[in-house]
């Protein structure tokens, strides 16, 4: 499960309900996988979540937490409900990664790996260097700015 798939997800389920509850434990659903804080493996009917406090709650329509037991509402189950809906998302449209997004989680090893490859493609006969050096000052690639490679690799795109 990607965190994107996730977020989606929780727009989804936030849309379909307005009890500050369900609301709230969204909320906390999304941040504990999004931190790094919870371990959330999927078994064949519920959700095994594992929390930074290293507890372990198995959620699906019921859950064995503290908030569970007050009120309909806890993180757990929202997060098995998310999960729900991002599988049923998965299922009708597979996610599309454009290529500005694939640029910008591109390392930047990799950028310049591209922007090599594609160059002499893009402008025959032209160096790379020169280029660089008439547009930006300088004649590696090393040596622009993160967001500069970025644009750059994203302006040659083919």
């Amino acid at each position: 499960m990607t965190i994107n798939k996730l977020k989606k997800a929780a727009e989804i389920a936030k849309s379909r309900t307005n009890d500050k509850r369900w609301l709230a434990a969204i909320d906390k659903a999304v941040a504990g996988v999004e931190n790094g804080g919870w371990i959330v493996t999927e078994l064949s009917n519920c959700l095994a979540i594992t929390t930074e406090t290293g507890n372990t709650y198995f959620a699906n329509g019921v859950c064995q937490c503290e908030a569970c037991q007050h009120s309909t509402a806890c993180k757990h189950r929202a997060c098995y409900r998310l999960y729900q809906i991002a599988a049923e998302i998965e299922e009708t449209a597979p996610e599309a990664v454009s290529l500005a997004a694939d640029i910008a989680a591109s390392s930047l090893a990799n950028l310049i790996a591209e922007i090599k490859n594609i160059w002499p493609r893009f402008a025959p006969g032209v160096p790379l260097a020169v280029e660089l050096m008439a547009g930006f000052r300088v004649n590696r690639l090393g040596m622009l700015a993160d967001d500069m490679l970025q644009a750059f690799r994203l302006a040659i795109s083919m």
